[in-house]
């Protein structure tokens, strides 16, 4: 790529950046991101069949991408219960800090009857209310939350908030029937065809239109009314790592060395916003620039290395 591409792309990257409004309370040196994956309840085997899949799926997709399973979160089948998912909410409110990141997948059944959405789970539901509460409580600086259930478009409004990217099966809570988004989703983590760019890395927004688009066609090529509409709100989606599709263990040494490259820069970036209502607007723009534009480079020559694998 030119030089002139390359300094596009750098813009490109700074315009984005100006949208990330989130103050980060920490260096990103130290920042990790931490996965919740739940399965709710089936009520018949053949969607508790699908729904435990679907969630061992993604777990191997988060794995995967952390290079292990330490900071994976995985409840489904009788241990997802609402106390199981409250402790496992509960104790990420006491380790994750500011700096990190949490992706969190609910699959399963949801239902709405008018005043409340409630997520389905062996034993009581958690209603989305307390759900809410309980994400908000997670002091990570970015969030990912995607509610696969039906009926999950009730939460559109009152699961937002700063730092999160928020994705619902539906538009509304009014589209009670079973989603297909899960199915579409969990091979999207796992897909090259998902990977518009080709760089091995799955963005929200991506996994997004992937599903978004699987589950419209497979309605049409049923020829029936599609029940259900996925809606993406929030926090740009093109910024979210959602997944890679290789574990950076397996990645060559240089490949390797440009990673830790790209993660010191984001670190940078992340603390320089830490700081931001403390500098002169110009020197701040000015500091931000610069190392998107560093950050820039070393992306394009992460994707010239893996073309060239």
């Amino acid at each position: 790529m030119g030089a002139a591409a390359v300094l596009g792309a750098a813009v490109r990257t700074f315009r984005l950046a100006l949208l990330l409004t989130p103050l980060w309370l920490a260096p990103a040196a130290q920042a990790e991101l931490y996965y919740l994956i739940v399965g709710g309840l089936g009520g018949e085997p053949a969607y508790a069949n699908r729904f435990l899949a679907q969630t061992e799926t993604l777990a191997d997709a988060a794995a995967r991408s952390l290079g292990g399973d330490a900071r994976v979160t995985l409840l489904n089948g009788e241990a997802a219960t609402r106390e199981a998912l409250t402790e496992a909410l509960q104790g990420l409110a006491g380790t994750v800090t500011p700096a990190d990141t949490l992706a969190v997948f609910l699959v399963g059944h949801g239902t709405y009857d008018g005043y409340a959405y409630k997520y389905n789970l062996p034993g009581r539901d958690l209603d989305g209310e307390e759900l809410g509460e309980l994400l908000g409580a997670v002091p990570a600086g970015r969030q990912l939350v995607v509610n696969t259930t039906s009926s999950s478009g009730a939460v559109l409004e009152s699961w937002e908030r700063e730092g999160r990217t928020l994705i619902t099966a539906t538009r509304s809570g009014g589209e009670r029937n079973a989603t297909r988004f899960a199915e579409h989703w969990t091979a999207a983590l796992s897909s090259e065809n998902a990977d518009t760019n080709r760089n091995g890395i799955i963005t929200a927004q991506e996994a997004f239109d992937y599903t978004e688009r699987m589950v419209a066609e497979s309605y049409e090529n049923e020829g029936t009314l599609a029940t259900e509409h996925p809606q993406l709100t929030g926090e740009p989606a093109e910024s979210f790592t959602a997944a890679r599709l290789a574990a950076r263990v397996a990645l060559t040494q240089e490949l390797e060395r440009m990673f830790a490259e790209l993660d010191d820069l984001e670190g940078q970036i992340q603390a320089l916003r830490t700081r931001r209502n403390e500098m002169d607007s110009d020197v701040y723009l000015n500091e931000l620039q610069a190392l998107l534009l560093e950050l820039a480079l070393v992306q394009q020559r992460i994707d010239d290395a893996r073309g060239e694998e």
